[in-house]
């Protein structure tokens, strides 16, 4: 009897940190998507995720933003997507660790480039506190 209602208690309390974790993620999308729009790049709500992963026993909350881009472009793709996840980080105060973009090229087969960037440096991006040229040097490359 104990044990089911421990269970009880811990299923909901899964389903309602998920819920919280869906309606913020919704939350940041709309704010992204905003300036996605003015760059008229297509991203859909699939394409921005969040993630929750173990490293060196913390819990590390990731941004996942993916968006497609034609050959030429996707440096501006990749910059877009990084000012549209500090846009939304910064406006929902969402206490997310690390911002994860993956641009999907368009050639004669798609390639992917993928880069990871901390959380603060995304906003610092942003806001302007940051320019480009060091942004850019503190990527992880993938």
């Amino acid at each position: 009897m104990k044990f089911k209602k421990l269970a009880i208690i811990i299923l909901n309390l899964i389903l309602l940190s998920s819920f919280g974790l869906a309606q913020s993620s919704s939350a940041m999308y709309r704010e992204a998507l905003k300036i996605f729009k003015s760059y008229r790049y297509e991203v859909d709500y699939a394409d921005f995720q969040m993630k929750t992963y173990e490293e060196d026993g913390k819990t590390v909350l990731q941004l996942l933003v993916i968006v497609k881009s034609g050959r030429n472009h996707f440096d501006e793709a990749l910059l877009v997507a990084y000012a549209a996840s500090g846009s939304a980080i910064d406006k929902t105060k969402s206490a997310i660790d690390r911002v994860s973009v993956v641009v999907k090229v368009q050639y004669k087969e798609e390639v992917s480039i993928a880069a990871t960037a901390d959380a603060g440096d995304v906003v610092k991006l942003y806001k302007e506190e940051m320019d480009v040229s060091t942004f850019m040097g503190r990527l992880t490359w993938h």
